[in-house]
């Protein structure tokens, strides 16, 4: 899927960074079926507040953290069957 395919009411989830568990973890989109992420402006100070915040802001889409992260997970690893596809954005 890209963002030209983007279904009209896509499932998403709010996820942390985790590229360094000890630095700030910018605040990010995750859309189901569609690899990589969307970058928002929160930040937070640590992984476990980025946890708690996501925690917070999924728990009004419907999911709780075993959903999120599953969600979080399919997206990270959509693109490992391309070799020419970057996982990330």
């Amino acid at each position: 899927m890209t963002a030209q395919t983007l279904p009209d009411e896509p499932n998403y989830c709010f996820v942390p960074a985790y590229d360094i568990e000890t630095e700030m973890q910018q605040i990010r989109i995750v859309i189901e079926g569609m690899e990589g992420f969307i970058p928002t402006a929160l930040v937070t100070l640590s992984l476990d507040d980025a946890l708690n915040i996501c925690d917070k802001l999924n728990r009004r889409l419907g999911y709780d953290r075993e959903a999120w992260t599953a969600m979080a997970a399919a997206s990270m690893h959509a693109g490992d069957d391309d070799p020419d596809s970057g996982a990330w954005h």
